[in-house]
């Protein structure tokens, strides 16, 4: 993935109006998710989890049956998933709420998430991609790693690929739940991200230090995952 301290800010924030540009990176402070009382949220981040913490070397498993991890978008679940993140943002950082509010509807967040990735071969419309997405940059957050390669990005996905076509939960999601699902963890990817790129681009060591412990804090309580004692590697995330 590339560079999480610097081209996820330059995204973002060289398009927003001044205020909101300024204010937007305050709420990946935030130690719980976007969406984390999502019950398919916590659902396939557990199935991932388990299959992580199974993973003990870096022996490449056999695949599982392919199984469709994309979805039909539809407009009217990206407006509801957008209202919703306006309105999270907003309860986080009251005294900025209006800036935050149309910072979000006024940028097109899931374009910068898909720009951002696109070189690592990820892409909207597509759960694996997105959770692969959201992994792998707390993975970095959490270790201040700054730069994953498209080897180690395409491992996760298909570790995630491969956990999520054996989840029973999963394969009864529909197109509306997947899209959210999906979306969720773009708009936390986005949130922490330019979070974590503002702290560094800023030169604050306290900031930096904070969204790296909140990163791991939330896989520890969430996922029972010790982000710091895995290993990134061409064969996926490794204990």
């Amino acid at each position: 993935m590339r560079h999480v301290l610097t081209a996820l800010c330059l995204v973002l924030l060289t398009s927003a109006p001044p205020a909101s540009a300024q204010d937007f990176p305050s709420i990946g402070s935030q130690y719980v998710d976007f969406g984390a009382s999502m019950a398919a949220v916590g659902q396939m981040n557990n199935v991932m989890g388990a299959a992580v913490r199974n993973r003990r070397s870096d022996r490449v498993d056999s695949p599982r049956a392919a199984a469709t991890t994309r979805y039909r978008p539809s407009p009217t679940v990206s407006a509801r998933v957008r209202t919703q993140f306006a309105d999270f943002i907003a309860r986080a950082d009251p005294a900025h709420s209006e800036g935050l509010r149309k910072f979000v509807q006024q940028n097109d967040l899931l374009g910068a998430w898909e720009q951002h990735v696109a070189g690592d071969g990820l892409r909207r419309g597509d759960v694996a991609d997105a959770m692969t997405a959201y992994w792998v940059q707390n993975w970095q957050i959490a270790n201040k790693v700054a730069f994953a390669s498209r080897a180690q990005v395409q491992s996760v996905r298909a570790q995630v690929a491969g956990a999520l076509a054996g989840s029973p939960g999963f394969a009864r999601l529909g197109d509306a739940a997947r899209q959210e699902l999906a979306e969720t963890f773009m708009l936390n990817f986005i949130a922490q991200g330019s979070a974590f790129s503002d702290a560094a681009a800023r030169r604050d060591a306290g900031a930096t230090r904070r969204l790296s412990d909140a990163a791991a804090a939330r896989f520890r309580k969430d996922m029972n995952l010790d982000l710091r004692a895995l290993r990134l590697t061409e064969a996926g995330l490794i204990g």
